[in-house]
């Protein structure tokens, strides 16, 4: 035999313990036991657990009789497993029998941290459905009933071990017994989201802001008294990030005083590194950070009082990372709510957010078809035609040339890399019509040898279909007019200075020949 505090799998101190189904025993000595006594004892009773999500205010105690309905705001919770422990010596023909007078003023005193159990269960209640219940039929004594810690989906919290009597007197009816026992167990559920901003963070290099908003957890408080705190601290509270190094990096970099670069809120309050939480970086998975917020027992207690102010408060995490790759990136987050979400290894998973970021290749071309090299054409790309046209504000990816200015190779080709996408950002598509559609603009600074700059700039979109590198596939060509025709003109110290030269020379000899006839006439 144990006692129930030493197994371990109580989360907090006794005092946690006296959930709310130990009001069963005001039902079970509710009436005179003289007459309960009157009717047959039964040997085994019927148990009906409906499992549910703690909503924003705490119920009244449970009776052992149905609800007509359910809590506003509780939602069933699928697949937990209870398993239930008889307490020694409290089964039929037991010295501590509940179904004596001895046994059941025995049981009065007793709490699931007090009572002794058995090392392992007695038996376990099927998973619940999906409208959170289960049934199992019991035989008459005295249970300990707690949750099976590896059924605990992610994101919700066990609720207490409660202790749970069979029989139980009928409250309605006092002169008889519950052929039936309901028991309605709440557990504190959470959901986490993740979400982006980067609707003006258009090029790699850029930083961009990732949060994460998780409900806080609704720890029932069990000696709330309608004038104290309602829910308690969670026993532990974690939310991990992980960034993959390749794609993102924290923006500042980490430091293992001070993080900038990561904000922490619960409710409408800011929390202190330091104080409420601390941050570390865990690089031991290859080509990875994970950035582990640990909330202290102040932080915890942070949590509580949020969630005591508003019962849909949330806790929110901002990162601030800096975009290192021209691809799609996809980010999650991870919460462990309770210590038994670590213990099992089972965090709440946020759905993944991502940033899309891409290329464009432009072929060059010339509209002589002799040339073969089409090497030194340059370029520079902006966000918008009145940037193009004044050429200011030209954009820089890292991904790209240092200084922005790109240049054609001998085939005429150039990537236009580590643009965002132009119909996605904040983790959402859209059309042109919405304002953070983005046309790029390409403007050619210096034109090929021998060809004319092109004439405009050349508005061009990303998207997935863009910046084909394997093998590279032009997205479009674009033609420099070679130097000809009517863009030739005479060329300084050409034929046209060439022939003035030879008229004066034949106008000077003319004038000597007419000079020399006129002096031999003369003569």
């Amino acid at each position: 035999m144990l006692n129930f505090t030493t197994r371990g799998r109580l989360q907090a101190a006794s005092a946690l313990i006296i959930s709310t189904v130990l009001v069963l025993f005001v039902a079970l000595f509710g009436g005179s036991s003289a007459s309960a006594q009157s009717q047959p004892l039964p040997t085994s009773v019927p148990v009906t657990i409906t499992k549910l999500s703690q909503p924003g205010t705490l119920g009244s105690a449970a009776t052992g009789e149905p609800l007509s309905a359910l809590p506003a705001g509780a939602t069933p919770i699928r697949d937990v497993v209870f398993d239930y422990y008889l307490v020694e010596n409290t089964g039929a023909d037991g010295t501590a029998d509940i179904g004596t007078i001895e046994g059941q003023r025995d049981a009065a005193s007793l709490t699931p941290a007090t009572a002794t159990i058995p090392g392992s269960p007695t038996g376990s209640f099927p998973a619940t459905s999906p409208a959170g219940e289960t049934t199992a039929t019991l035989p008459r004594g005295l249970y300990v009933v707690q949750e099976d810690p590896t059924s605990v989906p992610a994101g919700v919290t066990a609720a207490a071990p409660f202790m749970l009597a069979v029989p139980l007197t009928n409250p309605t009816n006092l002169d008889e017994w519950l052929d039936h026992i309901y028991v309605y167990p709440k557990n504190s559920q959470i959901d986490a989201e993740k979400t982006v901003e980067n609707a003006a963070d258009l090029i790699v290099g850029d930083t961009v802001t990732w949060t994460i908003n998780a409900d806080i957890p609704r720890v029932e408080n069990p000696a709330y008294n309608g004038s104290n705190a309602r829910f308690i601290a969670p026993d532990y509270f974690r939310i991990d990030d992980t960034l993959q190094a390749d794609q993102l990096v924290l923006d500042p970099a980490f430091n293992a005083v001070s993080n900038t670069g990561i904000r922490v809120t619960a409710g409408t309050t800011s929390l202190v590194e330091g104080t409420d939480y601390g941050i570390t970086e865990d690089s031991s998975t290859s080509g990875a950070n994970t950035y582990q917020i640990l909330f202290t027992q102040a932080g915890r207690e942070a949590l509580a009082a949020a969630v005591n102010l508003d019962p849909i408060a949330k806790v929110s995490v901002e990162l601030d990372t800096k975009v290192l790759a021209a691809e799609v990136i996809d980010n999650t987050a991870s919460v462990f709510p309770n210590q038994n979400s670590v213990t099992q290894n089972e965090p709440l998973v946020t759905p993944a957010e991502e940033v899309r970021y891409g290329s464009y290749n432009f072929q060059k071309d010339s509209s002589d078809d002799a040339l073969t090299d089409l090497s030194g054409a340059q370029f520079r790309v902006y966000s918008n035609l009145d940037d193009a046209e004044a050429l200011t504000n030209h954009l820089e990816p890292t991904t790209g040339p240092t200084d922005g200015l790109w240049e054609t190779d001998a085939s005429g080709q150039i990537s236009i890399n580590g643009l965002r996408h132009s119909g996605f950002a904040d983790g959402e598509s859209f059309t042109e019509a919405d304002p953070r559609y983005i046309t790029y603009y390409l403007v050619e600074v210096q034109a090929l040898d021998g060809h004319q700059l092109l004439a405009a700039p050349v508005p061009f979109t990303v998207d997935e279909t863009t910046g084909a590198s394997t093998p590279w596939t032009s997205d479009e060509t674009i033609v420099n007019q070679a130097t000809t025709g009517a863009f030739v003109l005479p060329l300084t110290g050409g034929s046209g200075t060439a022939m003035l030269t030879i008229a004066g020379i034949l106008i000077l000899a003319v004038v000597l020949f007419l000079a020399r006839r006129r002096s031999a006439s003369e003569a």
